[in-house]
């Protein structure tokens, strides 16, 4: 980008165009308008699934919080959000044990509907090991939704419905980072960072 570029929110993107942030290569996706679309669809699905029920919006820190809050307006339905964080030990143990609770929920789940909202479904045992925590909270169901689900993502806890299915790419924007990095895209991209190798 140059300084007469427009600012990304005003631009209009094609799946396929190709960015070039500072020593990042950005290749488009999925695009605004499909990322709304698809959105707003899984949230008019989800407005005949709890009749008689407040759900509990449980946006899973930090990669789902856009998508957290876009999916709440398409449910439209009376609700309450909540954050839940976790985070390793040691990154180089895997079992579902090795996690600490890093940001913990505000709100009693006992009793009620949850609904957990992911960026990217995790390929690693995370998920497992927040599937065991909100049980322990003895809540009367939990249903699962990402924007994301790789392609050889973690199946041990289902997910309910994922907004996009996307092989072997590293993925941002629409909330999704890179180090802290382009969160503020407005489409979902394929990074790539000089230096960093592909997804394997």
């Amino acid at each position: 980008m140059t300084r007469e570029d427009p600012p990304l929110i005003d631009r209009q993107f094609s799946v396929g165009d190709e960015l070039r942030l500072g020593t990042t290569n950005v290749r488009v996706l999925v695009t605004e308008q499909q990322v709304r679309e698809r959105v707003n669809d899984m949230g008019a699905r989800l407005r005949d699934r709890f009749p008689g029920d407040v759900p509990i919006f449980i946006g899973l820190l930090t990669g789902g919080v856009v998508f957290l809050s876009d999916l709440v307006r398409a449910y439209g339905g009376e609700h309450q959000v909540d954050f839940l964080k976790v985070s390793r030990y040691d990154p180089t143990r895997k079992d579902p044990t090795a996690l600490r609770v890093v940001h913990d929920l505000g709100t009693d789940i006992r009793g009620r509907v949850v609904v957990l909202v992911e960026g990217v479904r995790a390929r690693g045992t995370k998920i497992q090991y927040v599937d065991r925590f909100l049980r322990l909270h003895e809540p009367k169901s939990i249903e699962y939704y990402a924007l994301i689900e790789p392609e050889d993502a973690q199946r041990s806890v289902p997910l309910n419905d994922a907004g996009f299915r996307i092989d072997k790419e590293f993925v941002v924007g629409y909330g999704l980072d890179f180090e802290e990095h382009y969160r503020n895209l407005p489409f979902i991209g394929a990074l790539t960072v000089e230096g960093m190798p592909r997804v394997p």
